[in-house]
C-alpha cells in the first residue's frame, strides 16, 4: 500500500487480516520484514498493520540532529493508528519497539486496548558491554562486519545458521549514520521507570532466557513496575524469539490477545 505521510514523515506500513486491529513495531535495526513468522498466524485472527520506523525499511530516512528520539518514534506511530482508524489497537513491540509502546501508553493510552512489551525495559537497558563494543564498531567498521557482531550478541548461541543470515543481511542494509544515531542519541535518554506505575492496560511483557541485548532482570523489572501486567519467559532464545523460537512466542502473544 502507499507509504502513510505523518508529518513531514512518510512511513511504510503493511496490512493483512481482518478483524480487532494488532499493530506490531520493531527494534533497532529491524523493520517490518521481522515479522515473517508472525504474520500468517496472527492475520489469520486479527487485523495486522506492522510499521517501519523512521529511519529504517521502506521508510523516510531523515538526517539531523534530533530526529530519532523515543517521542518522535511514538509521536509517529500515533498518526498511523489515527490516519488509518485502528485506534484501539494491540500494541506489540520488541526491544526499541517496546520502548515505543510504553511511551504511547503514557502518551495516548486512549489509542491502546493491550500492550506486549517483549525483550525490552523501563529505561534505556542496553548491557554496557554490548554497547560499548557496538558504539567503537560503528565508527570502526563497514555494517557488514557489524552485522555480524548484532548476531552473535542477539542470538543465543550455538545459532542457527539460517537466522544468523537473515539477521545480518538485514542490519547491513541500515544506513550507518541513522543507525549510529538511534543507538546513541535516540535510545540512551529514554526512561520511563516511575511512570510505568500508571499503565492500567492488560500488559504482557516477555523476555528471552538469554537476552545479552537487554537481559531478562530488566524486563522482569519492567513487569513488576507495572499493575496487573503477565510475564512470560521463553527458553532457551537470546534477544529475537519472534525468528529463534516462533511458536513460542506466537502462542504467548496470540493467548495474551484472545484474553483481551
Amino acid at each position: 500500500m502507499p507509504k502513510i505521510a505523518v508529518g513531514d514523515i512518510a512511513l511504510n506500513v503493511r496490512q493483512w487480516g481482518g478483524g480487532a486491529p494488532v499493530v506490531l513495531v520493531h527494534g533497532l535495526g529491524m523493520s517490518s520484514d521481522l515479522w515473517h513468522h508472525q504474520i500468517r498466524p496472527f492475520s489469520e485472527r486479527y487485523h495486522v498493520t506492522a510499521i517501519d520506523l523512521r529511519g529504517f525499511g521502506r521508510s523516510d530516512r531523515p538526517h539531523g540532529i534530533g530526529l530519532y528520539s523515543v517521542d518522535n518514534f511514538t509521536a509517529d506511530i500515533a498518526g498511523v493508528i489515527r490516519a488509518l482508524d485502528l485506534d484501539p489497537v494491540h500494541f506489540v513491540g520488541t526491544s526499541m519497539g517496546g520502548y515505543c509502546g510504553i511511551a504511547l501508553s503514557l502518551s495516548a493510552p486512549e489509542l491502546l486496548r493491550s500492550l506486549s512489551l517483549c525483550h525490552t525495559a523501563c529505561r534505556s537497558s542496553i548491557a554496557d558491554d554490548v554497547l560499548a563494543a557496538r558504539t567503537a564498531a560503528l565508527k570502526n567498521q563497514s555494517m557488514d562486519e557489524y552485522a555480524k557482531l548484532v548476531s552473535a550478541q542477539a542470538l543465543a548461541q550455538p545459532a542457527d545458521p539460517i537466522v544468523t543470515e537473515w539477521v545480518e543481511e538485514r542490519v547491513a542494509n541500515n544506513d550507518q549514520e541513522v543507525y549510529a544515531q538511534v543507538l546513541t542519541e535516540g535510545l540512551r535518554s529514554f526512561d520511563a521507570a516511575e511512570a510505568v506505575a500508571s499503565i492500567r492496560l492488560p500488559t504482557l511483557v516477555l523476555v528471552g532466557e538469554h537476552d545479552r541485548i537487554i537481559p531478562p532482570e530488566r524486563g522482569r523489572d519492567l513487569a513488576s513496575r507495572i499493575p496487573h501486567s503477565h510475564l512470560v519467559e521463553i527458553n532457551q532464545v537470546g534477544h529475537l524469539s519472534y525468528m529463534e523460537h516462533p511458536e513460542a512466542f506466537n502462542e504467548s502473544i496470540l493467548q495474551f490477545l484472545a484474553q483481551h
